[in-house]
This record gives C-alpha cells, structure tokens and sequence, in this order.
C-alpha cells in the first residue's frame, strides 16, 4: 500500500512539530509539508494534492472551516481531518458541513489521530470521544 500524503495545517509551529511526531513513525503516512495559515493550507493543496489534510480551525487569515470549503473546490478527493481545541458538538457540526471527514481534539490527538487517519482512509467518519452529541438535538453528519 503506498503511503497516504499527508499535510498539516497548525498555526503553532510546535504543534506541526508535534503532529508531525507522531505521523514520522507510521510507514503508512508521508508528511508532504506543514503551513500555519488557511490561505497556505489551500495553496499548498492545490500544488501537492495531498491524501489528507489535518487542519486547525483556528488559524489566522480564513478560518480551517473557510480553508475547507476552498481546499474541496481545489481538490475534491482530499480528505480533511480537523485538529481542534474546540469540543463543542456546535463546532463538529460547522466542521462536518464545510467539508470535513474527521474531527480530533488537540487533547485527545496523541491518542486518537492514527485511529482518526485509518478511519478516513477507508472512508468512514471519525469524531473524538470526548464530543458528547447527546448535548445536541442532532448529530453533525
């Protein structure tokens, strides 16, 4: 199986380095690059046409929820997978509808961003656990 093409999209350059971390000791994954801005993240989309993109929702310039938006128009088969602080259903919600295929809590990302990855890769949806949809009148997707 050929590796998944990976970039990621952090404001915080030490949490790309940390991302990164975790991703540089899976054989099944290839970090193409790492930006800090949504309007990069969409740039460097369109020249790599990466697998996937882990995004941070809150970004300078356009938000991770605009970048989506715009990275499916550029490249409809990238799947996103959020990174995010937030953990409110509200949130998932957003992140889903823009175009989103995963949603991973900062805090929980250590734990679950590989179990994220594998899950989009054979194209489910993954959402971390701490999200509490039962909090919600409806479930984001």
């Amino acid at each position: 199986m050929q590796p998944l093409s990976v970039l990621v999209v952090d404001d915080h350059s030490i949490v790309r380095q940390g991302i990164c971390g975790i991703l540089s000791d899976e054989p099944t994954l290839d970090v193409v690059g790492e930006v800090a801005s949504g309007e990069e993240a969409v740039t460097r989309v369109q020249s790599l046409r990466p697998d996937l993109v882990l995004l941070d929702i809150s970004l300078p310039g356009i938000s991770g929820i605009a970048a989506a938006r715009l990275i499916r128009q550029v490249s409809s088969q990238t799947r996103i997978i959020f990174l995010s602080q937030h953990d409110s259903p509200q949130m998932v919600r957003e992140a889903f509808n823009s175009g989103g295929d995963g949603y991973v809590t900062k805090v929980d990302a250590v734990s679950e961003l590989l179990d994220a990855i594998h899950a989009v890769r054979e194209g489910n949806r993954f959402v971390s656990q701490r999200i509490r949809f039962e909090d919600c009148t409806e479930k984001p997707f």
